[in-house]
């Protein structure tokens, strides 16, 4: 997560610094900021699932399945970054205030209307992004209607509550989100 840290931060920072001096430039640096970190970490998330499934069956890959939602960046700022849903499979990835209402409108909204991204100010130097995580193919192996046996048993024993289940492609599945604060 360095990498992702300090390529975020390095544009973010700029981009929302108090004394930067176009309020639009502030927010197009903080859109293209915060939508390279998210494609970074897509990519490396879908890299390692799918190194994973070619390398174990699905049911030993879950493991690979998990963003943390860790904090990046230094005493200054500080950046979050989770995903989250409204079926949830782990409820470590329980939806923030901030972003329930999003994940309402995304999921009432059909999704050729769905907007590539949102950013909301949350406060003074508090922001918060959002791009939809739609369902793939490979999702399906551990979030479809029909799941291996050995797949179902091993989310049970994993994710006890589990709701991730029952998707099909292209089903909008949740939110990856991105939120920063900075003094």
């Amino acid at each position: 997560m360095k990498i992702y840290s300090f390529l975020f931060l390095a544009l973010w920072g700029v981009a929302l610094n108090p004394c930067f001096a176009n309020n639009l430039s502030q927010e197009k640096l903080a859109i293209e900021s915060a939508h390279e970190t998210v494609t970074t970490i897509r990519s490396h998330f879908r890299k390692s699932l799918e190194a994973a499934l070619r390398d174990k069956a699905p049911e030993k890959a879950l493991g690979e399945c998990k963003i943390m939602a860790p904090t990046l960046g230094k005493k200054s700022e500080k950046v979050e970054v989770g995903r989250t849903s409204l079926r949830i499979r782990n409820s470590k990835n329980a939806p923030r205030e901030w972003v329930k209402p999003l994940l309402d409108d995304f999921s009432k909204t059909p999704r050729e209307e769905h907007k590539p991204y949102r950013i909301v100010q949350l406060g003074p130097n508090h922001y918060g992004y959002v791009e939809p995580i739609y369902v793939e193919a490979v999702c399906l192996n551990c979030h479809g209607a029909d799941l291996k046996p050995e797949v179902k048993a091993e989310i049970k024993q994993l994710y006890p509550e589990d709701q991730a289940v029952g998707f099909k492609k292209g089903d909008f599945r949740g939110l990856i989100w991105l939120e920063s604060h900075f003094q």
